[in-house]
């Protein structure tokens, strides 16, 4: 068990005559711009009875330790404030500098109703910020869920439904026999699912035309801008030569060669 060390005493004047300074002050909170008032009780006396002493450094030294835990406190919870700063200041007891010891320290704390207004509408405040701050980062974490849940849709729309005929086919029964199914994220009711197959396969890789894109796309990607319209232009003579005057004029504009 650790033994507790107590303070050496200090020198006492050999009268031993005490005094009580009385002073009001304003405390800081831990809200800088709020502040306590305090009413102060120090009692004090001299060391050395043959030493001159300031009555003021009594409520100096008595201040200094009453503001240091003064700013810890919360401007709205003041008879927690006065608890703590009194036992903050009696666990220093006693203070002593410049010829003085003060022995005692009484502190009562109360809060101005326009300093409590004004505490009463910061933490409102605050709380309002909190409350938006935490909107923003439910919304952040719903968009990034809605963007997964459409990435999985797209996946299991391709991977599972559309593979082939007859999946598509197995979906839209499971689908009519279960309530719970639309939520995996398939096609809409009536949707044609022959059609759709057809549609979706159509533009698988491997496919025959959209290898025919990737190879088109990459050949003319090399192409100088002059090379790109004369290729369009070729490509328009031939599309017009299979009858479709309509696209053949439409590809002539892009070629800036319309005639």
């Amino acid at each position: 068990m650790r033994r507790r060390i107590a303070k050496a005493p200090a020198p006492v004047a050999a009268d031993n005559a005490s005094w009580t300074s009385v002073f009001t002050d304003r405390l800081k909170s831990i809200d800088p711009v709020l502040s306590f008032t305090a009413e102060i009780r120090a009692t004090w006396r001299r060391t050395d009875a043959t030493v001159p002493a300031s009555r003021h450094t009594a409520s100096c030294l008595a201040r200094r330790e009453i503001e240091k835990t003064a700013k810890l406190c919360d401007i709205l919870r003041p008879m927690a404030a006065e608890q703590d700063i009194s036992v903050a200041v009696q666990d220093q007891l006693p203070l002593v500098a410049h010829g003085v010891m003060v022995t005692d320290v009484q502190v009562r704390v109360t809060v101005e109703d326009a300093i409590r207004e004004a505490a009463v509408s910061a933490e409102r405040l605050r709380q309002e910020y909190q409350r938006q701050q935490e909107r923003i980062r439910r919304d952040h974490e719903l968009d990034e869920l809605a963007r997964r849940q459409v990435r999985a849709r797209e996946t299991f729309l391709r991977e599972e439904i559309l593979a082939n005929p007859a999946a598509a086919h197995l979906y839209g029964l499971l689908e009519g026999a279960s309530k719970h199914w639309p939520r995996l994220g398939g096609p809409p009711m009536g949707t044609d699912l022959d059609d759709l197959v057809r549609e979706v396969q159509q533009w698988q890789p491997g496919q025959q035309w959209v290898s025919v894109a990737q190879l088109l796309h990459d050949f003319v990607a090399n192409l100088t801008e002059e090379g790109r319209k004369e290729l369009l232009t070729l490509l328009a003579d031939a599309v017009r030569a299979y009858g479709d005057e309509r696209t053949a004029h439409r590809l002539a504009l892009l070629a800036g060669e319309a005639r």
